[in-house]
């Protein structure tokens, strides 16, 4: 079974499709139904908005890290998407400095904007450069060409979880993984026949 963590700041209808089109059981785990985590064996936080915003409403409730940590720690599957990879860090600098879920270690900064050509936010399709072989990119091939909406980036601390950067202004890691937990930078469900895969490969995993 696979869950996705409703928020309540963001719209999980691409996401829910794309993972049901998959032909994987599906379902939404809201704040008031944190006991699904126990059926699911992974979990996706997709994100759209602010990492303050986004901060502000998760830590509004101790038992989602809790959850999120018992679910890591029995050997499941976790995926950060957009905003939801860079929540997956220590923490964010958007609008003010807030805490993230510290599953891997790092912050989230704004892309710096070094000529006119650079606009913000960062919107469209860019190639995502593979230096890190890892099960995630079965049948990817390097340079990719994925979807991306963001305004900041994840700076990790350790880039031994790098799996794939993207250039747009600054490098930037666009898969991320650390054990059980994976990140991408960009959306797999708005990203055509190959993100669908990545999301497949995701939800394969046992």
């Amino acid at each position: 079974m696979i869950g996705i963590l409703d928020l309540g700041v963001c719209n999980l209808k691409s996401i829910y499709n794309a993972v049901y089109s998959l032909g994987f059981d599906v379902e939404i785990i809201d704040k008031k139904s944190l006991n699904k985590f126990d059926k699911n064996s992974h979990i996706i936080l997709p994100g759209i908005g602010s990492y303050s915003n986004l901060s502000k409403v998760f830590f509004e409730n101790d038992n989602l890290l809790i959850k999120i940590q018992d679910h890591l720690k029995k050997g499941n599957f976790f995926l950060g998407i957009c905003l939801g990879m860079q929540f997956l860090s220590t923490n964010g600098f958007e609008n003010t400095e807030s805490k993230g879920l510290d599953l891997i270690e790092g912050s989230v900064i704004k892309i710096k904007k070094k000529d006119k050509e650079i606009k913000i936010p960062h919107i469209g399709w860019n190639e995502v450069e593979i230096i890190r072989q890892n099960k995630i990119l079965e049948n990817i091939d390097n340079n990719t060409n994925f979807y991306f909406v963001h305004s900041y980036f994840f700076q990790l601390k350790d880039e031994k979880f790098v799996v794939a950067n993207t250039n747009y202004g600054d490098r930037f890691p666009s898969i991320i993984n650390k054990e059980n937990i994976f990140g991408f930078q960009f959306h797999p469900e708005k990203s055509s026949k190959k993100g669908l895969l990545l999301l497949d490969n995701f939800c394969n995993f046992n």
